[in-house]
């Protein structure tokens, strides 16, 4: 158990820092660079994003898939299905810690436009996550194929 959590974090913890390096460190400057800081009115930034969602995500549950002691589609695909299930609860948490503010933790889900793209970022990071994790998979098994052969051409013909 203590290892699937594991796996699963690792993921987790990797597309986070694919993502925000993506975003941060090469889409934002290239977009500030050649397009102007006008660019937020339009969608050209939920292009990327979406873009660098599937990017991290793929990441996130390859090494997730590697990772995992077993069922390693499984474990690929839960990176991107924890990570969407951690976002509400952190927003009701907060709300919870300080109900006198009156803020509303899906407030932002309230337009048509907003529920689309989420949905459309929950679909692209769960395929994106089950891609990586097959992928994840077929490097495990490979690796386990190649050191098992290794160790037999080691061991001495008795």
């Amino acid at each position: 158990m203590r290892k699937s959590v594991s796996a699963v974090l690792w993921g987790i913890f990797l597309a986070l820092g694919v993502g925000v390096v993506t975003i941060f460190g090469i889409i934002a400057p290239l977009l500030t660079r050649f397009v102007g800081r006008d660019l937020a009115s339009s969608g050209v930034p939920v292009v990327f994003v979406v873009f660098a969602a599937a990017f991290a995500f793929y990441w996130g549950g390859m090494i997730s898939a590697y990772k995992a002691p077993s069922r390693r589609r499984l474990h690929g695909v839960a990176v991107g299905l924890a990570s969407f299930a951690v976002s509400p609860l952190v927003n009701l948490g907060v709300s919870a810690l300080n109900p006198a503010s009156g803020n509303d933790p899906f407030a932002n889900l309230r337009t048509p436009g907003a529920a689309l793209l989420t949905v459309v970022v929950f679909v692209v990071v769960i395929t994106a996550s089950y891609i990586g994790a097959r992928r994840g998979e077929a490097l495990y098994e490979h690796n386990a194929r190649h050191i098992e052969a290794r160790e037999r051409r080691k061991k001495p013909v008795s």
